[in-house]
C-alpha cells in the first residue's frame, strides 16, 4: 500500500469516526473545546501508530481506548488547573502584608533564594510546592529515590531555603513560610 492509500484511508476514518469521537469525549468533558483537542489528541495519535492499525472492525473501539487516554489527560490538566487557581486564590486572599510594594519584594527574595539553592534543591521544593507532590513514597519515585531520602531531602532543601530567606531579612509567615512549611505526607518534616 502507497503513502497515498495510506492517507486516504486514514482521511475515511477520519470523516466516519471524528462525529463519534467527538460525541464521545462531549459526554466526558466540560466544554466543547476540550472535547475538540480529544478529537484532535485521538487522530494525531491514530496517524502516529497508523501502520499497526488494528482490522478495520474494531478501528471505532481502538480510537475509544486512544479517546479514553486523551480524556483522562484532559481531565487530569482541569484537575491541576482548579487545585493552581484555589492555591492562587487562597495566596491572593490571605495577602502577604496588604501592601502590595512588599508583596513583590518578598517575591522577588524568595525568587533569588531559590535561584541560589542547588538544582535538586530546586526541583524537589518545586515538587512539592508546586505539582503537590506531598506523598513520601510518590515523591521519591518521581526523585528516584526511597522514601526516606525523599523525605531527607526536602527538609535539606527546606533548611537551604530557610537559611537563605533569613540571610536576605525575610519576613516569615508569608510565601517563603508556605513554601518551606508545606509537608508532604509521609511526614518529611518528621524525618
Amino acid at each position: 500500500m502507497g503513502a497515498q492509500d495510506s492517507e486516504d484511508g486514514f482521511g475515511e476514518v477520519f470523516d466516519r469516526y471524528a462525529p463519534a469521537i467527538l460525541r464521545y469525549a462531549q459526554r466526558r468533558l466540560e466544554s466543547r473545546e476540550a472535547a475538540q483537542d480529544v478529537v484532535s489528541d485521538v487522530f494525531t495519535a491514530a496517524w502516529r501508530h497508523w501502520d499497526r492499525r488494528p482490522a478495520p472492525e474494531v478501528l471505532l473501539p481502538w480510537l475509544y481506548a486512544i479517546a479514553g487516554n486523551a480524556v483522562r489527560d484532559q481531565w487530569r490538566s482541569a484537575q491541576r488547573q482548579r487545585r493552581l487557581t484555589g492555591r492562587l486564590s487562597a495566596l491572593s486572599a490571605a495577602g502577604v502584608s496588604g501592601d502590595p510594594g512588599e508583596d513583590v519584594v518578598l517575591g522577588h527574595s524568595i525568587s533569588q533564594a531559590l535561584a541560589a539553592l542547588p538544582e535538586a534543591d530546586r526541583e524537589v521544593l518545586r515538587l512539592v510546592a508546586w505539582e503537590g507532590q506531598t506523598d513520601a513514597r510518590m515523591l521519591g519515585l518521581a526523585l528516584g529515590l526511597r522514601p526516606a531520602s525523599a523525605r531527607s531531602r526536602v527538609l535539606r532543601a527546606r533548611r537551604r531555603l530557610r537559611a537563605l530567606l533569613d540571610e536576605a531579612d525575610t519576613p516569615a509567615g508569608g510565601p517563603a513560610a508556605q513554601v518551606t512549611a508545606a509537608s508532604p505526607h509521609g511526614h518529611a518534616s518528621e524525618a
